[in-house]
This record gives structure tokens, C-alpha cells and sequence, in this order.
């Protein structure tokens, strides 16, 4: 029997290197999931929060506004309520956003791309993390401030998620020792961030999760923040009584 020639030879080599690099590209892509999961576990909400916040919104041309918020929230019974009113400034109090979800995937509220409050914090910044919107992949970890982090790749699950909450791909960033999400990185069509959301000055609560004490948004193309600044946290249901809700829409 005649041997191959050289050429089907090295075609079925050269298909074959092409194949491998192909599959251990794939094995490296690492799925996030587990990750996120485990860091929404760890700091998941307790049943009853209030806090008063501070907002400060600044921008370029050196304009600052504050106001003062009070944040209600429950969590129990396969329902998480989300309420924010405003305080201060005396033209704005009373001004409120307010946001449900229940067990079975059923939502109230505005949209998740809206602005709260002219500020630069979303309406789905607000709500939190939703895992079963996005799919998650691990890339190489970075230092931030000198401390190992995870970082985690979100793609939206579809056109209908980018729509809604106006979120692209987004990078996370966890710290390895207690996966507490230290940054998130949100990107625009070509890669590059756009906004960047910071959570700063992290404190225990009394089952030792830490919750941040400020969080700075940025808009890095037009150069406008929003710090948050949580000057009192309680998590009694004596602060969030189910009369709060009553008769929102």
C-alpha cells in the first residue's frame, strides 16, 4: 500500500493543531456562574433593611446637588420590595421609586434603564444583580489596591436584557478572599468602559457580611458621579412595617 501523500498528511496535521487549539480555548473559557451564586449567598439581603442615605451628584462643570433618601426593603415570603423616597431638598420630598419581585420571575416597577432621581444610578443598579439574565465567564484576576480579585465577565442573555437595563458586558470584580464584588466595570459596544461603579468602605453587619458604606457611579464619557453614602443601616422589621408599601403601584 502506498503511503499518503505528504500534503493530505499535513492538511489532516494542520486540521488537526487547529481542532486542539480550539478545545483548549473552550476548556479555559470558565464558567462564572458559581462564583456570582456564591457571593450573592454570602451576601444575601436581610429579611428587613432601612437605611438613610446621602446622594451627592457632581459633574464636570463643578455643579453638586444633595439629597437625602430613606431606603426600605424586605425580603421574605418569596418577595423583595424595594422603596426609595426622597427627603430633601423640600421640592422633591415624597418622590419615591419603587420596585417588586416575586418568586415566580413577576416584576413591578419602572424601567430598569431609568435613572433614579437624575442620578447616575439605574433602576436595575438599584435592584441588584439578576444571575438569571446573564451568563458569566471567568477571566484572569487582578489586584486591586493590592488584593487579589476574580474578575467575571457578564453578557447579557439576549437582546430583550440589554434593552431593559441598557447594560452591555460588564466586568465584575470579587475579591478572592470573601468574594465581596469590590467594582463593576460596564462596557460599550467596542470594550471600553463607560461607567464604573465602586463599592467603598465595607462594614460588617451583625452576621459579619459586609455591606458597603459609600458606593461612587461614574459616567467616564461624560465625566458625572453619583456617591451614595449610607449614613444609618437597620435591619428591624420595626423599621420596615408592610404599611410603608401599602397602596404603591
Amino acid at each position: 500500500m502506498s503511503a499518503p501523500p505528504i500534503a493530505a498528511t499535513g492538511a489532516r496535521i494542520a486540521v488537526a493543531v487547529i481542532l486542539a487549539v480550539f478545545a483548549a480555548a473552550a476548556a479555559a473559557v470558565q464558567d462564572g456562574r458559581p462564583l456570582i451564586e456564591a457571593s450573592l449567598a454570602r451576601y444575601s439581603p436581610p429579611a428587613y433593611v432601612y437605611q438613610e442615605q446621602t446622594m451627592v451628584l457632581s459633574d464636570l462643570a463643578g455643579n453638586r446637588t444633595v439629597r437625602t433618601v430613606r431606603y426600605y426593603a424586605r425580603n421574605r415570603d418569596g418577595w423583595r420590595q424595594r422603596l426609595l423616597v426622597i427627603q430633601t431638598p423640600a421640592e422633591l420630598r415624597g418622590r419615591s421609586v419603587f420596585i417588586a419581585r416575586n418568586a415566580g420571575g413577576g416584576r413591578r416597577g419602572p424601567m430598569p434603564s431609568s435613572l433614579l432621581f437624575g442620578s447616575e444610578i439605574s433602576v436595575a443598579d438599584f435592584e441588584g444583580e439578576q444571575p438569571g439574565d446573564f451568563r458569566y465567564a471567568v477571566e484572569d484576576s487582578q489586584d486591586l489596591d493590592r488584593v487579589a480579585h476574580h474578575v467575571v465577565l457578564a453578557t447579557p442573555r439576549d437582546a430583550g436584557v440589554t434593552l431593559a437595563t441598557g447594560y452591555g458586558e460588564r466586568r465584575l470584580f470579587l475579591r478572592k478572599d470573601n468574594l465581596f464584588v469590590a467594582r463593576i466595570d460596564y462596557l460599550d459596544s467596542r470594550g471600553n468602559v463607560a461607567r464604573r461603579r465602586t463599592f467603598r468602605d465595607p462594614q460588617a453587619d451583625e452576621t459579619g457580611a459586609w455591606r458597603a458604606a459609600m458606593t461612587l457611579t461614574e459616567d467616564l464619557r461624560e465625566a458625572r458621579r453619583t456617591l451614595l453614602k449610607v449614613d444609618r443601616r437597620v435591619h428591624s422589621a420595626d423599621y420596615v412595617p408592610e404599611a410603608v408599601f401599602a397602596g404603591l403601584p
